[in-house]
């Protein structure tokens, strides 16, 4: 970089801007134009300064899908300044059908039909990137307009190939090298393995001035979440920065790869970030040869910013016993101040800007105002929106003026294992996680896990929602499902063996396997950063809906269960010794079904028994009932022992899961068992009570009847006790086809229940 004169034949002027989020809170009353007015006076900068040629280095739109009104106001920009009788004094030297696609055979201002005073070349970012139904984007429907010059995109993302546009000014050549942006994990995994390819001229290639724009993350958030410098090729001269909004447009040299750095930042805030609030500029870059100078230009429609840090631990009029008001009062005070800062800066920023250009924003537009209050050490946290009340005319975000978080404690164990490393993360964090944050991909990975589906991987299911969510892409799950569908055949007929109906479910999991290693290495499902209070804040972990406490105490309490059960299941098996054989194969086929650890539903099993005890049940039901009450009265006590009284070391469970223990304890009781005998859980289908009721003589019969329920035949009879007890099924040594049987329905409304009598059990 050296002093060039900028009003030379030979020296090309380029304005850089990059990130300029058309669209963004375009229904905000307040702040709906802001980004319509930077990016306005963007193109009218570049007609002050006679640029030859405007870059964007990506999102120029901030939605994926912008409205009708973001595209309107968009092209209407584009048109006023971009049309014209003036001439350009580029010549376009490549192919332009490569460079822009295989539809463009011109560039915009050597198109005959087209009239470009001054030509626009963009690439996309990662909020207005090619998606959906024939993979394209937003700016695809202005290029196809002949208002830009959209190149950089990558049609292999696992082996791209890179070829510069180049343009050429009296004696100056300019290769531009343009990539779009790919996700990160994807491209640095890409760049890792040496598969993209820059293409140089074939002739003359040290006249070239080597200028590269991308759209990726260029501070290293994880190790392979960012593109590192220098993975990036050696020969480059100047590399344009998109992605980053922190506005550090003044150029950076990198020793290890020789060449500069410019990051020009975002034209309007997006994030209430400390990125955000330093002073936006745009680059007027002037190259002759391979010389280039870069100067900076102050944008005046931005609307100033002003954001602060408040720790009220060390606040001295303070102190965790203050009262809401006091705390509300001080923090109002410091609002104040801010915003008469944000005045001041305002004024500074309209002295500096160009004077030709109106203020958009007005003389004193309403600022932003942001504090970050950290409420560590017993102090309490309010509502930020009723606070924000008390600005509501004064500033252009009252609903999140303050934003509350705790210091972030880290372990001792990992402290002592990471050492130094540790400490430089947590110093180099604007600030810490929010507690509130969900991902997609988080819920995803949660309660999709990879062993709940067979051919699906929940990583590509993943990343289908996030494409639906974040890109507004309604075919991106549809579209996922079928290549999960064509893939997974492609691979099975692929192998030589042949398909066999035996071996098909190993190749469907073989083939599976592959594919969540592939997403994997792609980065689906990977969570995405939030750009809310810092540059990039990670979400640490995956969330689940239970509350941690109440797990661990819920965990302790079925142990508490089994042990129970376990001893009832002994003094049942103790006093039930005449069961036959067949009816103790028959248990340990229902046990091997599954046994659910649940005392409520341990209550309501269903036991077998010989038919003789069947027809025994009513005169043994006042010897047994009392053994059996005093069996489930022991298990109860020891229940309400665990939630009343918890065992040390084991947390108390909340409010709600102590009610359900409740409620389950009081079904148990009210479901006792008269005869015990092995008891084993079925996963056969919920039934209703069957309990011996010589006093009550029924009839039922086939169709429909007065009872709603299995069955639904009439009946006769009325009851003269309600009594409970478990079904016990005759034998297979049984020769009695019928079997006296009475239905108790436990009835809410408190009428008596009916059901079936003498129910005949045919025999094949």
């Amino acid at each position: 970089m050296s002093a060039i004169e900028t009003d030379n034949e030979d020296t090309l002027s380029i304005l850089v801007a990059t990130d300029n989020h058309l669209g963004y809170m375009e229904r905000d009353p307040v702040r709906g134009l802001d980004s319509f007015s930077a990016f306005s006076e963007i193109l009218q900068l570049a007609q002050l300064h006679k640029a030859d040629m405007v870059l964007l280095g990506g999102d120029l739109f901030h939605d994926n899908r912008p409205s009708r009104k973001c595209l309107h106001q968009a092209m209407t920009q584009l048109r006023r300044t971009c049309l014209g009788d003036g001439r350009v004094g580029l010549e376009h030297l490549s192919d332009p059908s490569v460079d822009f696609g295989p539809q463009y055979m011109h560039v915009n201002y050597e198109d005959p039909n087209m009239n470009i005073a001054l030509p626009v070349f963009l690439i996309h970012g990662n909020h207005d990137d090619p998606s959906g139904d024939g993979n394209l984007s937003a700016i695809d429907v202005l290029a196809v307009n002949g208002l830009v010059n959209y190149f950089g995109r990558t049609h292999e993302v696992d082996n791209i190939r890179v070829s510069p546009v180049l343009l050429r000014k009296g004696r100056t050549h300019l290769a531009l090298f343009g990539l779009g942006n790919v996700r990160d994990e994807r491209l640095h995994r890409t760049m890792a393995r040496k598969h993209v390819t820059m293409c140089q001229p074939a002739e003359h290639a040290d006249e070239w001035f080597n200028l590269m724009v991308l759209h990726q993350n260029r501070v290293a958030h994880g190790p392979k979440n960012h593109i590192p410098e220098h993975f990036l090729s050696s020969f480059l001269d100047l590399v344009v920065w998109g992605h980053e909004h922190q506005c550090q447009v003044d150029p950076e040299y990198n020793h290890q790869r020789s060449f500069y750095v410019s990051q020009p930042g975002s034209s309007v805030a997006t994030a209430l970030s400390p990125g955000e609030a330093v002073a936006k500029h745009v680059a007027l870059l002037h190259i002759n040869r391979r010389n280039f100078k870069l100067e900076k230009l102050r944008l005046k429609n931005v609307r100033p910013f002003v954001i602060e840090d408040v720790v009220l631990a060390a606040v001295p009029s303070l102190s965790p016993q203050s009262s809401e008001a006091e705390i509300i009062e001080y923090l109002r005070r410091r609002v104040e101040a801010m915003i008469l800062r944000a005045q001041t800066q305002y004024r500074e920023q309209l002295d500096s800007g160009h004077a030709e250009i109106e203020p958009a924003l007005g003389e004193q537009p309403m600022p932003l105002v942001r504090v970050r209050v950290e409420y560590s050490g017993g102090f309490e946290s309010f509502h930020p929106q009723r606070f924000g009340l008390l600005f509501a005319d004064r500033v252009a975000n009252p609903r999140d003026i303050v934003y509350f978080y705790r210091k972030p404690r880290a372990s001792s164990m990992g402290s002592q294992r990471t050492g130094s490393s540790t400490q430089e993360t947590q110093s180099s964090r604007s600030v810490p996680a929010p507690v509130d944050a969900v991902h997609v991909e988080s819920l995803i990975s949660e309660f999709l896990d990879s062993s709940s589906m067979q051919m699906l991987v929940d990583l590509e299911l993943a990343e289908a929602i996030r494409l639906f969510v974040q890109k507004g892409d309604s075919d991106a799950i549809a579209h996922s499902l079928k290549s999960a569908v064509s893939d997974t055949q492609r691979r099975i007929l692929r192998d030589a063996s042949g398909v066999e109906e035996q071996t098909l479910g190993s190749q469907i999991e073989q083939a599976r396997i592959v594919r969540r290693e592939v997403a994997a290495a792609n980065g689906h499902g990977v969570v995405d950063k939030v750009r809310d209070d810092s540059m990039a804040v990670t979400v640490p972990g995956k969330r689940s809906a239970i509350n941690p406490a109440d797990r661990k105490a819920i965990k302790a309490f079925e142990q508490v269960a089994v042990t129970a059960a376990g001893s009832a299941d002994r003094d049942c098996s103790d006093r039930g010794g005449s069961a036959s054989n067949s009816d103790r194969e028959d248990n340990d086929e229902f046990r091997t079904a599954g046994e659910d650890l649940n005392p409520t539903k341990r209550a309501r099993t269903i036991s077998r028994a010989p038919a003789k005890r069947s027809l025994a049940i009513t005169k043994k039901r006042t010897t047994t009932s009392e053994s059996a009450d005093s069996d489930i009265a022991s298990e109860s006590s020891e229940i309400d022992d665990f939630v009343t009284k918890p065992k040390p070391g084991i947390s108390r469970p909340s409010r709600n899961a102590r009610s359900t223990l409740e409620t389950s304890r009081g079904s148990s009781l009210a479901s006792s068992a008269d005869e015990c005998t092995s008891v084993a859980e079925t996963p056969r289908p919920k039934r209703a009570r069957i309990v011996a009721s010589p006093e009550r003589e029924t009839r039922a019969s086939r169709g429909r009847g007065t009872t709603r329920g299995r069955g639904r035949g009439t009946t006769r009879g009325k009851r003269t006790a309600k009594q409970t007890t478990l079904l016990a099924f005759p034998s297979q040594s049984s020769s009695s086809s019928q079997m006296p049987v009475a239905l108790d329905i436990d009835d809410d409304s408190g009428n008596e229940g009916a059901g079936f009598g003498r129910f005949s059990f045919n025999r094949k």
